[in-house]
């Protein structure tokens, strides 16, 4: 019988680094990003772009499995209100629920933070995190036609939001 997969959620600590710096190795592709050169040196390296408790962290059975952030869209306090995601889950960890459970959370989070909308950006031609999205309730406020080319062809940057 297979162990059932148990799911803790809190924010980052610096042990958690170099099991987020494989989830970055593994995901971050011309698929998923304009910048698939999300690479990183070391785990100080990593701590120095995002220090501990700047990311909620997934844990599966006590292995880092996915992380979401949010930040600030822009430094105006007119738009303080509005904040910018990005996660991602171990390609083992997908199709578990762990980003639905990250999705979850952040909302309460950014939700507490004073937060209304969030926002994410997303590449076209990643058709399974678009579909991910839209079932966690989010939807197209803009297009950026043809904003990346990407191994031979152009792609439109999507960008979705939800009220919170």
């Amino acid at each position: 019988m297979m162990e059932k997969t148990t799911i803790e959620i809190s924010l980052s600590t610096p042990a958690d680094y170099a099991g987020l710096i494989e989830i970055d190795h593994l995901v971050w592709n011309l698929t998923t990003t304009p910048s698939p050169d999300i690479r990183w040196d070391s785990p100080e390296d990593y701590g120095k772009r995002h220090p501990a408790g700047s990311q909620l962290v997934a844990r599966c059975n006590g292995k880092v499995c996915g992380y979401i952030f949010f930040q600030d869209a822009t430094p105006l306090p007119t738009n303080q209100h509005v904040a910018d995601l990005a996660m991602a889950v171990h390609p083992d960890f997908q199709g578990q629920n762990i980003g639905f459970e990250l999705m979850r959370v952040v909302e309460e989070v950014a939700r507490d933070n004073g937060k209304r909308k969030l926002s994410l950006r997303v590449l076209s031609c990643n058709e399974k995190a678009i579909r991910f999205y839209k079932k966690c309730g989010y939807q197209e406020q803009g297009r950026l036609v043809e904003e990346f080319y990407l191994e031979g062809r152009f792609v439109d940057d999507l960008l979705l939001f939800k009220h919170i």
